[in-house]
């Protein structure tokens, strides 16, 4: 089974790769960022989304799992992007979440030559499985969008 951190890192530097996500983070690569639980300094997932900038794109591991390929058994690992996007200004169209979903999945990292959907974001793993982007609310009633992603292992490293 890989380190599921090398997964997170690997899928931050290929986002932090797509020059368009960048500048929708008003051209800041930083705002496209991992949270690694570091107990007891990093414990809440909860008030790490609370805390995200606005733009923002946070990947966080949530778990891995038993899972099939084919006839294989094999690890799947899943991984959330939590979005917050720009503040968008009247008479601008209302895009900006559908954008970054879009970005996400369709986008071409400057280190590939193909978009993130068929990209190989670790070596172990095929490429994500198509996602779903979800609406949620934070504590303070904001909305928010996540992307759960899975990467399943080719074998067991």
């Amino acid at each position: 089974m890989i380190d599921p951190a090398e997964l997170v890192e690997n899928l931050v530097a290929l986002l932090r790769g797509i020059p368009e996500l960048v500048a929708e983070m008003g051209g800041d690569e930083q705002r496209i960022f991992a949270y690694h639980d570091q107990y007891p300094k990093r414990s809440s997932l909860a008030n790490a989304i609370h805390q995200m900038p606005t733009p923002s794109v946070m990947a966080v591991w949530q778990g891995t799992a038993p899972g099939s390929f084919g006839t294989a058994e094999v690890w799947k690992h899943q991984v959330t992007l939590y979005l917050r996007a720009r503040e968008t200004f009247d008479g601008e169209p209302p895009t900006a979440y559908y954008r970054l979903f879009r970005l996400v999945t369709k986008g071409v990292p400057a280190s590939a030559d193909v978009p993130m959907l068929n990209a190989t974001v670790h070596a172990s793993c095929h490429p994500m499985d198509l996602p779903l982007i979800q609406r949620q609310t934070d504590a303070e009633g904001l909305d928010y969008f996540e992307v759960p992603i899975t990467f399943t292992e080719i074998g067991d490293d």
